[in-house]
């Protein structure tokens, strides 16, 4: 599947109802790997996530750097993993957690995921996120190329979606 590019306001809930419209879609056992600079808007974005996804307390959702994976409960439960320090979730993805992190019972979503590459499953759909000029976000999402995450084929359909609530 083509790679979809969203052009987002300057707005971080516009960031925000992008994850909450992805989360509507996404199931236990879907893997969401986030790339982008720091400030880019990869936290922000989960947190939406956590609203679509239902979780009991989507507001609990930070940035899990330095606690490496963050469990949400919900009626579809989220797994939050940052690779910023990419050694230290490496060796626990190696040691054990890689069966418990993509076990198929979450939405796995994985920020800096480009730091563990190769330990995600080719399945894996792919969302970079960049900071534009005039402090927008650009945002591609990239389905695998052996398909599913048929949901993200529209890019303008998505953007009405996102940025036509009231």
């Amino acid at each position: 599947m083509t790679p979809v590019t969203l052009e987002l306001p300057d707005d971080p809930e516009a960031t925000e109802r992008l994850g909450e419209w992805l989360g509507r879609h996404l199931q236990p056992g879907d893997t969401l790997a986030l790339v982008g600079d720091l400030g880019a808007g990869k936290t922000t974005l989960v947190r939406g996530l956590a609203f679509g996804l239902e979780l009991d307390d989507p507001e609990a959702v930070s940035s899990p750097t330095y606690l490496l994976v963050l469990e949400h409960p919900g009626p579809k439960p989220l797994l939050h993993a940052d690779a910023y320090l990419p050694a230290k979730l490496q060796g626990f993805l190696e040691d054990g957690g890689l069966e418990y992190l993509l076990g198929g019972t979450a939405v796995v979503a994985v920020e800096w995921a480009d730091q563990v590459r190769d330990l995600l499953p080719d399945n894996t759909l792919w969302l970079t996120v960049e900071i534009t000029e005039d402090r927008g976000r650009r945002v591609e999402l990239r389905p695998p190329a052996t398909g599913g995450y048929a949901f993200v084929s529209d890019g303008p359909k998505i953007l009405a979606e996102i940025l036509d609530r009231d």
